[in-house]
């Protein structure tokens, strides 16, 4: 992960928290400095396995997975992001405890990254940082529920269809074997969904 310097965040990632929820004014002056961008190459982690989550990261670009890895060593994927998107691992941030659930690049990523004690400390003045973590923790969550949700009423291909819609190029950017361990399905069952909806 390489720092490349602090300010100047793109308009439209500020646009994108605004949409989260709106900050106050003030806060943008104070925020910037303290914000760092950084590039990860794919394969480079994030959040890793067993590391203690400490910044908050606002994806510019790119993609990312959570994902866990079982007793056998076979890995599935939680979650893709797409940039841009927010990224860190939620749980460790909040308890302190290890990351279970390790956040990994798969594509070059540019991430611009605040230590989240930085936030903190200037949640007093600004409330609106207060609201900003409440609505992504209720973001989060209902990415779970919907998640969830999809792997008990539908099937893979109602599944791929719905992954695709909501990350477009994905099938393009991320290896198929990636997609497939999303999905809870092998790789050649996935040839064979992504051939059924060819033809269609």
């Amino acid at each position: 992960m390489q720092p490349r310097g602090k300010g100047d965040i793109p308009q439209r990632l500020v646009g994108m928290v605004n949409a989260i929820h709106p900050l106050e004014p003030g806060v943008w002056p104070e925020l910037v400095p303290l914000v760092v961008r950084r590039t990860l190459a794919p394969r480079e982690h994030f959040s890793p396995l067993g590391s203690v989550q400490t910044t908050v990261g606002l994806l510019e670009s790119g993609r990312v997975r959570a994902y866990y890895t079982t007793a056998d060593g076979k890995a599935y994927n939680k979650h893709f992001f797409t940039g841009p998107d927010l990224v860190g691992d939620y749980a460790s941030l909040l308890t302190g405890r290890p990351v279970e659930v390790p956040q990994q690049a798969l594509t070059p990523c540019v991430v611009w990254v605040v230590e989240h004690a930085a936030i903190v400390a200037l949640e007093d003045r600004y409330p609106s940082l207060v609201q900003l973590q409440r609505r992504f923790a209720e973001g989060l969550y209902l990415l779970k529920e919907q998640r969830e949700l999809e792997m008990a009423t539908m099937n893979a291909t109602q599944r791929y269809a719905r992954l695709v819609e909501a990350h477009p190029g994905i099938e393009v950017d991320v290896p198929l074997y990636e997609i497939a361990a999303y999905l809870g399905i092998t790789p050649t069952q996935l040839s064979r969904v992504r051939a059924t909806r060819r033809k269609k």
